[in-house]
């Protein structure tokens, strides 16, 4: 049979994410965990990318829930070993959540720059950045985002160990009411994104 080969894709992560997908006949099922989420949202795209041309797009506010997810988890077994300090249990869980973000972007940032699709290159990927797309999630998102500029500043090494721009993910980060003017809530986001457009 002929294949049909597309241009360019908006992936439906959310769906995929939250109802399970199958890649090479295999059920991919929820993750339960955000660095989970991470690492098959890079084999989701290697896998549309390698079946068409052009760019792929997703947003992060798709992965926001898997941060709340984690956080949950590590909450419940840390109310656990600390029952009578409640403020303990939530202080551990954020620094626990915080390092496991820091390695689920660090994750994605590897896998989309050292993945080859089927046609030769590492896929052509644009990463949305958009608060206001949840109002459920917009803590969580505002976390993930804040790091995938972190690490953009920083850049990724290249084969002599030198710190590089990555040419993707392209980052796109969008402003609005809540980010835009300086006493608002995630101007912090938008300075950075600032600094990361300078640098890099």
């Amino acid at each position: 049979g002929q294949k049909t080969l597309y241009n360019c894709s908006l992936i439906n992560l959310e769906d995929m994410l939250q109802n399970g997908t199958v890649i090479n006949n295999v059920m991919i099922e929820k993750p339960h965990r955000f660095i989970t989420a991470m690492t098959i949202a890079t084999q989701i795209i290697t896998a549309v990318s390698s079946s068409q041309y052009g760019g792929t797009s997703i947003s992060l506010t798709h992965l926001a829930p898997f941060v709340r997810d984690s956080y949950n988890k590590y909450y419940n077994k840390f109310k656990n070993i600390f029952p009578n300090d409640g403020e303990k249990a939530q202080e551990v869980a954020k620094s626990f959540l915080h390092k496991e973000i820091e390695d689920g972007v660090q994750t994605f940032n590897y896998q989309i720059n050292s993945m080859t699709t089927t046609n030769g290159q590492a896929p052509f990927l644009s990463v949305f950045m958009y608060l206001n797309e949840t109002q459920e999630y917009k803590e969580e998102l505002a976390m993930i985002i804040e790091e995938f500029l972190k690490q953009r500043i920083l850049g990724l090494k290249n084969e002599v160990g030198v710190y590089v721009t990555p040419a993707f993910p392209k980052l796109i980060y969008v402003l609005e009411e809540d980010n835009i003017h300086e006493d608002s809530k995630y101007w912090y986001l938008t300075e950075l994104s600032a600094k990361c457009t300078a640098k890099r």
